[in-house]
């Protein structure tokens, strides 16, 4: 909450400075004026609040925190508390102090009159476009609190397919930074030393042998610079990579890659299917839910493709005509929505076939990571071995030599 300093008259000639904490500077000139006093300045602390600013920005809100204070607010909204008064609660329970301020502005805006729907469009880092239409809708309908269990019971479900995902390809990435660590350790500085000794002998060396050897010259001295090169391209590829062309090239090179691009279109179909069904189910129109849609898909060309989608509808075409004139939807999913469309069910279909590849990138995923870790494994082994192998071979040739 923010710090406020103040001076006061407390008597005919007394004044008084002092510090306290308030919502706003209203409320801290109304509380001094509670106390008896007459307020000559009341300035908030700019320093602090600079500080604070600071130590938020360097705190990150992750998923599960917004899943908590939504899970929180559903259960406070349900027992019959006000919506303002929950907020106020929750501002005290949150433990990300950044959610916490956020919480905070949250509960000013709806006490000024403002809905809890556009309160929140102030924070889209925080709630999607999607979270408050759903709760714009059940303001509108009268069943906020319904729609709040059906988004954390939507975030929850988020939350725990990318859980999944990253959980299966911890173990592979692990293993990719100790090898290539091992890798550049070997070349960099153990296998020189074995160098100086073959040197000394000036005996004819085996090809792989001076293959490492030259190797080995060059990371002996340039080490430095190749680590930094490496360093230096990553950061330039992630930089590239968070610029809209870069993501768009970066998209559209994975979905070419063979079992990845399946992983990544089941991904973004459990997405957009629960997505979709989740606001359709709520009231939302069928052209704003295809937009909101649309902009929750991660990879840029998928979602250029349910943009399409949206310009279809907008034409007259049926949902399932403009699905089936791009490849990105498979077949199953085309037929399921026709059924829904037929049914007057859209919604219920669409959460039915989220349900459906949610267990599908499950499965590829453990179907990546399950080929991925002994390909990888194979690929440094091969590595490794010719390494050692090379610097076996003079070994063996000087001990015959001398043996001879």
């Amino acid at each position: 909450m923010p710090r406020y300093e103040y001076e006061v008259k407390k008597g005919p000639g007394e004044v008084v400075n002092g510090v306290l904490e308030a919502e706003n500077k209203r409320a801290a000139v109304a509380r001094l004026r509670e106390m008896g006093y007459f307020p000559i300045r009341v300035d908030e602390q700019v320093e602090e609040e600079s500080k604070d600013t600071l130590r938020e920005a360097m705190k990150r809100i992750r998923v599960k925190d917004r899943n908590i204070f939504l899970r929180q607010l559903a259960n406070l909204s349900e027992s019959g508390m006000m919506i303002t008064r929950a907020l106020r609660t929750l501002v005290d329970q949150t433990e990300n102090p950044k959610l916490a301020r956020i919480v905070d502005r949250i509960r000013d805006d709806v006490q000024k009159g403002a809905s809890l729907a556009d309160a929140m469009e102030k924070h889209p880092q925080v709630f999607p476009s999607m979270y408050c239409s759903l709760i714009r809708a059940g303001e509108t309908g009268g069943m906020l609190e319904e729609v709040l269990w059906r988004i954390c019971a939507f975030g929850e479900q988020e939350e725990e397919l990318r859980g999944k995902a990253v959980s299966a390809m911890i173990y592979p990435t692990f293993l990719l930074i100790v090898g290539s660590a091992a890798i550049f350790i070997l070349i960099s500085f153990v296998f020189p030393k074995f160098i100086t000794i073959f040197e000394d002998f000036n005996a004819q060396l085996p090809l792989p042998t001076v293959i490492v050897m030259k190797i080995c010259d060059f990371m002996g001295t340039w080490w430095w610079a190749v680590l930094l090169g490496i360093v230096g391209t990553v950061v330039l590829l992630i930089r590239y990579y968070r610029t809209e062309p870069g993501k768009r090239k970066f998209d559209g090179w994975a979905l070419k890659i063979p079992a990845v691009n399946t992983l990544i279109i089941k991904y973004e179909m459990a997405k957009f299917s629960r997505t979709l069904g989740t606001l359709l189910d709520n009231g939302v129109p069928v052209l704003t839910s295809l937009k909101i849609t649309a902009d929750t898909m991660s990879n840029l060309l998928v979602r250029d493709r349910v943009a399409e989608l949206h310009n279809g509808v907008t034409e007259g075409e049926s949902l399932s005509e403009t699905m089936r004139e791009g490849p990105l939807f498979p077949p199953m999913v085309v037929s399921m929505f026709a059924v829904g469309e037929e049914s007057g069910r859209i919604g219920d279909v669409a959460r039915r076939i989220a349900d459906a590849y949610d267990l599908e990138v499950d499965r590829a995923v453990k179907a990546l990571t399950a080929l991925f870790e002994p390909l990888l494994i194979v690929i440094m082994g091969v590595v490794i071995g010719f390494l050692v192998i090379a610097m076996l071979l003079p070994m063996l040739t000087l001990s015959s030599n001398i043996g001879a």
